[in-house]
């Protein structure tokens, strides 16, 4: 039996994004944490999981499907993807193939995918493939990891959305704020993101729980999760009359700053006028004046923990799902 990143977390006594922690971003961490478990790695043999992939000769592939190309949080998945392949020593080339938020060129690619005898594995970002296509997978033995949904036939990579959305907005409301908007994807429709849904639950769970009604004009859908969304985002509610208290920008980090950037054009003041909030922690986050206020993904943490999943499932079979718990980052937009 296979040594997985679970066995490697119950040897060490530490949790499994810590032990990704330790092999794609090991400054963030104590040097001595960083070799407990690198020599916990080499006690288990957890490398010889991945001995498949570490034979010299023609790159094995892993393909990625994701709705965009473009999309930060989603740069940030993938560099965590490519630090696991360098920090596992693997012959594995990922490509990724984007579908354009389309539900039929989402399965077309799968479809595609399926009977390539060079893939050996797919990650899912960001999208629910069809029940039947991933029960064709399961049954072709080619493993496939969702990474922020979750299915049956396939493991998952979880962000705990419906956590994070309780995490900001506890944090709004005890910072004195009521009346909290938000900004968020698509919840409904023909390609309704199971991110922008499970947040849109967290917001109203958390709203419910905190004694505040909810205000279904206090809520802007975006299909995108830019800058340019946080501008659309800012006149629909500039253009209603008195400001909100807060927006909870659960889009991402990109539109809290292109909300920023669009109230300071007006004169509003951020937070006085109105608190941001982003999602993310993108890097951006700490680096611009003044610094978003942001509940932390870890995207690099799950990209290389969706590597991870599916490499193992390729050698025995379906495991169990990772959790990345969020948290908040405090900083000066609310």
């Amino acid at each position: 039996m296979s040594v997985s990143i679970h066995d490697v977390a119950k040897a060490t006594s530490l949790s499994c994004e810590t032990i990704l922690e330790g092999l794609v971003t090991p400054s963030a961490l104590e040097p001595e944490v960083v070799r407990h478990i690198m020599q916990a790695i080499r006690n288990t043999g957890y490398l010889d999981t991945f001995a498949r992939w570490k034979e010299a000769g023609p790159p094995r592939y892993v393909a990625i499907v994701s709705p965009w190309l473009d999309s930060a949080a989603g740069t940030e998945t993938y560099k965590g993807i490519d630090r696991a392949i360098s920090a596992l020593g693997l012959n594995v080339i990922p490509f990724v193939v984007q579908t354009r938020g389309s539900s039929s060129v989402r399965e077309e690619v799968l479809q595609a995918i399926l009977p390539n005898g060079d893939v050996d594995a797919a990650i899912v970002h960001n999208m629910q493939p069809s029940a039947e296509m991933l029960e064709r997978f399961a049954a072709a033995g080619k493993p496939v990891v969702l990474a922020e949904s979750r299915a049956d036939y396939a493991q998952s990579v979880l962000l705990e959305n419906s956590k994070g959305m309780s995490i900001g907005i506890n944090y709004l409301v005890s910072q004195g704020y009521r009346r909290i908007a938000l900004m968020n994807g698509p919840s409904t429709g023909p390609e309704a993101g199971s991110v922008a849904s499970e947040r849109l639950i967290g917001y109203l769970t958390a709203l419910q729980r905190r004694g505040i009604p909810f205000d279904e004009t206090l809520v802007f859908e975006s299909r995108n999760y830019d800058i340019e969304a946080g501008f659309r985002a800012f006149e629909y509610f500039y253009g209603r009359g008195p400001l909100p208290d807060a927006i909870f920008c659960a889009t991402g980090d990109m539109s809290a700053l292109g909300f920023i950037n669009a109230a300071h054009g007006e004169g509003v003041r951020i937070p006085k006028d109105i608190a941001v909030m982003g999602y993310d922690d993108l890097p951006v986050a700490g680096l611009v004046s003044p610094g978003i206020t942001t509940i932390r993904q870890r995207h690099i943490i799950a990209g290389a923990g969706a590597l991870v999943l599916v490499l193992e499932a390729s050698v025995s079979g379906k495991g169990e799902n990772l959790v990345i718990i969020p948290e908040l980052v405090a900083r000066e937009t609310a």
